[in-house]
């Protein structure tokens, strides 16, 4: 079934809500205080303060959703931001002014369709409710008239804009030589030269070869910018040897665990239902006297091995059949046994012994859960102290010194984890962590407590090769190792070049694949062969250096795309369509280009100036 396109309605329920974001993030539209002035006309139509107030706000939390800090008019215009915001509000008026002059418009019935199906004004029965969409747009800086003609306009608009691109449809020749592109099939064969195969020898790197590998690679050896944090800490293990623990508070643990410390001998069982007991006693005799096995009768009950499997169980989930299955002290078959889906045989595969663990043996373990769960109640009731020893200028050496709290500290980076580290909450506060915050209490998900400062920020370095000695040996053999197995591929080369096969270079090694595409992968081989694949003529021979030493590659033929291949038919039409609505876009961005320099356009600067001043004061 083809998927249904979105309609003109759907798209304005996204414009609705849209519009009452724009509002919102920390910027009240109802701060504005430049009444009816206009900015700028085009054509006939205004464009109000009130609006590019609005669509600045709209710019602001865009640049802020992206990271960026410096929000100030002088870097807002570096950007060229308000310039493009007035276009746009231009571009928008331009059409609003064809419209007009074309008698475009929507009724009163479909802007009361657009407004009452939109959810962000349903109440909790699903239906319209006209007090939550007046409040809802009075926080939003907009009165009912206006909303409702920008709701009128917006569908206006899109009506326009059908009009102009229906019917827009890309040139065939652009979307088969893509999809031919895409599609194209290769074959070839291929043979790996790596660590196992290599001949040439590799000697013991000098120091001048160290020191020039340390220098060449020092990102690998580069220390990341890290935060030394110190920080003071209490976990409940931490606790657990000034915790009493009871024996009968043990044993009534132990007692509650009891399906954990004993577990009954169970059975592995298969369970296969008839329809009536001597169908079942028959297949059973079938299967006793050889004539069958258990597996071609349960096929012709139509059902799998999977679908009879019932698991590993305990002999009172056997109900009747429990007795006789547990009675066995080896596999086999037992039944018919009569249960809630009909008469069964019942095969058992396989004993689970019993499993006992006693009081004593089970005591550490009991000792240790309910000493941390009271070490943490005992943690909980130590935080309201230590946050009043910190709010009165303790520091985190101090809590060390003053209470149960150890001290420590950890040169913390993204990625650590080691020690306190290891938890993810830290990991999150520690990378959040700045000089200006000051320690204060925080829990971790296991009960443990801690708090920490920041003590400076180290930028990243480049550890003296004494420290990394190891590691740059490492790395220097293992880029001599590639380089002469691409030495080794580059000379098989030559020899195919002056007549050899690929299996006279390369023997027994020889891979092969058929009608590879470009999205194809092949488990195993190094995505850079594919890629170099696609840029071989046919018959060519090509060393193709990877991350474990190379590949040799025979191209042995080039085929077109298989436009009956789904992949490839999806691809297809994936490029008609982005080709298509690439163009209707071009399209109606010239349509409403021409129509803007048509218009005729007047900017009043003084009031885009007190706009300016309302939203970056």
């Amino acid at each position: 079934m083809k998927q249904k396109k979105k309609s003109a309605s759907d798209y304005m329920m996204m414009v609705l809500m849209g519009m009452l974001i724009l509002g919102l993030g920390g910027f009240g539209i109802t701060n504005f205080s430049g009444g009816g002035t206009t900015i700028a006309s085009v054509g006939d139509r205004d464009i109000t303060a009130e609006d590019y107030y609005r669509a600045m706000v709209q710019a602001i939390r865009t640049q802020e959703a992206s990271g960026a800090t410096d929000l100030t008019l002088g870097a807002m215009e570096a950007q060229g931001i308000p310039a493009q915001v007035r276009g746009q509000l231009i571009g928008t008026e331009a059409i609003n002014n064809e419209a007009d002059g074309l008698g475009l418009s929507v009724g009163d019935a479909e802007v009361v369709r657009m407004i009452t199906e939109s959810p962000a004004f349903q109440g909790v029965d699903g239906k319209f409710d006209r007090e939550s969409y007046e409040f809802m747009l009075d926080q939003n800086g907009w009165n009912v008239s206006d909303f409702e003609q920008d709701v009128r306009e917006e569908s206006t608009r899109n009506i326009l804009q059908s009009s102009v691109v229906v019917g827009v449809a890309p040139p065939a020749q652009l979307t088969d030589i893509l999809t031919e592109w895409f599609g194209q099939r290769r074959s070839f064969r291929w043979a790996e030269f790596g660590r196992d195969s290599l001949t040439t020898e590799i000697g013991e790197p000098t120091e001048e070869d160290l020191v020039a590998f340390h220098e060449e690679n020092a990102p690998l050896f580069t220390l990341p910018e890290t935060k030394a944090i110190t920080f003071a800490w209490l976990t409940p293990d931490m606790l657990l040897d000034q915790v009493e623990i009871d024996e009968e508070a043990l044993r009534a643990l132990y007692a509650e665990r009891a399906d954990e410390y004993v577990i009954p001998e169970r059975r592995l069982v298969e369970r296969l239902v008839f329809g009536t007991p001597e169908e079942a006693s028959a297949a059973k005799a079938a299967i006793e006297s050889g004539e069958k096995d258990f597996a071609a009768v349960v096929e012709e009950r139509g059902l799998t091995l999977e679908d009879v499997d019932i698991g590993d169980v305990a002999e009172d989930d056997l109900g009747q059949a429990g007795a006789a299955v547990f009675g066995r002290d080896e596999p086999g078959l037992v039944g018919p046994y009569p249960t809630d889906f009909g008469p069964a045989l019942f095969r058992m595969n396989g004993i689970l012994q019993a499993r006992e663990t006693s009081f004593e043996q089970a005591l550490p373990e009991l000792r240790a859960e309910l000493g941390r769960e009271r070490a943490r109640r005992l943690i909980e009731d130590m935080i309201t102290d230590m946050d009043d020893r910190l709010a009165g200028g303790a520091t985190v050496e101090d809590l060390a010194t003053e209470t149960a709290m150890e001290l420590g500290s950890i040169d913390y980076f993204p990625g650590s984890q080691d020690g306190i580290a290891a938890y993810e909450g830290f990991r999150e506060a520690a990378t959040a962590l700045t000089e200006k915050d000051f320690p204060e209490i925080l829990s971790l998900d296991d009960g443990s407590i801690y708090a920490m400062r920041l003590d400076a920020v180290k930028p990243p370095s480049l550890q003296p090769l004494e420290d990394v000695r190891d590691a740059v040996i490492a790395g220097w053999t293992a880029e001599a190792e590639r380089a002469a197995l691409v030495a080794e591929a580059e000379a098989a080369k030559a020899e195919m070049e002056a007549g050899k096969t690929l299996v006279d270079v390369a023997g027994l090694g020889v891979q092969s694949a058929e009608n590879v595409t470009r999205s194809g992968f092949i488990d195993g081989l190094d995505p850079a062969v594919s890629e170099a694949v696609f840029g071989m003529e046919s018959e060519e021979v090509a060393v193709v250096k990877t991350v474990n030493g190379a590949v040799l590659i025979v191209l042995d033929g080039i085929a077109e795309a298989d436009l009956e291949d789904p992949q490839v038919a999806l691809f297809n039409r994936a490029m008609q369509q982005q080709a298509a609505q690439g163009l209707s876009s071009d399209l109606f961005n010239y349509y409403a280009q021409y129509l803007t320099a048509t218009a005729g356009i007047s900017i009043n600067d003084a009031g885009v100036n007190a706009v300016h001043s309302q939203v970056f004061r």
